[in-house]
């Protein structure tokens, strides 16, 4: 019971401090629209979402589904375009799905189907709206539906604890992901309970997205990865059909001291391209180019305190760093924390989930803002990044 407290009590303050319905506008570069970066790299960075998070591209680039928090406390899932032009409320007010969390959605490789999470209605603590945040999934299934949100499909049923003796470990689902195959969909799956602070233990499902004459629907679920060191791993993108960017504590080190790795499906070989265990490397996207593009605290005057729970809750300040496909040639791309930038906001910033457009022109990006004075107030928005070259 204790342990299942402590996971509990963790993701409490981490999503008490990401609160994303702030209404706290940003812009660069003293008000302009756009604002070239520090690294020459980064033609232009614009805001497309003054509230939003994990926005993912559609196959042609036109689109960007995110989601973002409501005020009713839940998330939504949205459609936007380039411009930020809001297009689609999929899963808001709408009858056809659960009215709790519903995010961390991707398209489909045709476009034709947005997958994502969704809360199931009754679990266990279901009256804390913060369980099951989307960048968490905990309580929750994958689930399809077509871009207007006309109809919903659920793609897979996992164990729900209802209650604290029940036996069921908090289970979850998140961060979907399409292979390069187009059919194979992977995700992350909390399955057990475990780890420092009951961070919990996770490895990667596949399965095969089978679109039938009643919908989609998966078939040959099977487990993918599971961490023979280290308790926690979540799947990012791929270099190559065979190659695929995982982001975990895969050497054994703590959980806030996750780097990046490359996993190749067909040797079972696995190599650290980050090699940092004092410092948190996630929420990885992955070029059409084979680069590697990752939120790193690295450049921060801040560390972790790998003793408490409390991790969501300490100083931080995170920026994005790119580096070649072996881990080579790494370089910081954005300065939002520098003050010297123009890109510097004057408040500690963090960066996590982002996505590379097909073409490779813009990284979408989740940025984190703290407008709290003391206690962190973190503040997510969606920002757009054009390339000075693809």
């Amino acid at each position: 019971m204790k342990k299942l407290v402590f996971f509990f009590v963790s993701f409490f303050i981490l999503t008490s401090c990401l609160r994303a319905q702030v209404s706290t506008d940003i812009t660069f570069c003293g008000g302009a629209p756009v604002c070239a970066g520090e690294n020459e790299l980064v033609a232009n960075i614009t805001v497309l979402q003054q509230s939003g998070a994990r926005p993912r591209f559609s196959p042609d680039g036109q689109r960007i589904v995110f989601d973002r928090q409501n005020p009713d406390g839940y998330y939504d899932v949205y459609l936007t375009d380039l411009q930020g032009q809001f297009l689609t409320a999929v899963t808001e007010g709408n009858t056809g799905i659960g009215q709790k969390n519903n995010g961390n959605a991707i398209f489909d490789p045709s476009g034709q189907y947005l997958i994502f999470i969704s809360e199931v209605d009754e679990h266990y603590s279901d009256f804390l709206k913060w369980t099951g945040d989307p960048g968490m999934g905990l309580f929750s299934n994958l689930w399809a539906t077509d871009p207007d949100g006309g109809s919903f499909w659920q793609l897979t049923d996992i164990p729900i604890k209802q209650a604290l003796g029940d036996g069921i470990p908090a289970m979850a689902a998140v961060n979907p992901l399409f292979a390069p195959d187009g059919v194979t969909l992977l995700w992350t799956e909390r399955y057990a309970e475990g780890g420092n602070h009951n961070w919990g233990l996770w490895r990667i499902k596949a399965a095969d997205f089978v679109v039938t004459a009643d919908g989609p629907q998966l078939e040959n679920e099977r487990v993918l990865f599971t961490p023979q060191t280290g308790t926690y791993v979540t799947a990012m993108g791929f270099l190559s059909p065979t190659e695929l960017v995982l982001s975990g504590n895969l050497d054994g080190q703590h959980e806030y001291g996750m780097d990046e790795y490359v996993y190749d499906l067909q040797t079972g070989m696995l190599q650290n391209l980050t090699d940092t265990p004092a410092l948190w490397e996630e929420d990885a996207s992955v070029t059409p180019g084979g680069q590697v593009i990752f939120m790193s605290n690295a450049y921060s005057p801040y560390v972790y305190d790998f003793s408490t729970p409390d991790w969501a809750g300490q100083r931080m300040e995170r920026d994005y760093i790119i580096m070649d496909r072996n881990g080579s040639d790494q370089q910081r791309l954005t300065y939002f924390n520098d003050p010297a930038a123009p890109e510097y906001l004057g408040r500690p910033v963090i960066v996590a989930a982002s996505d590379v457009s097909p073409d490779g022109k813009y990284l979408v990006g989740t940025l984190g803002v703290d407008f709290g004075d003391g206690r962190r107030n973190m503040v997510l928005k969606i920002i757009l990044i054009e390339f000075a070259s693809p």
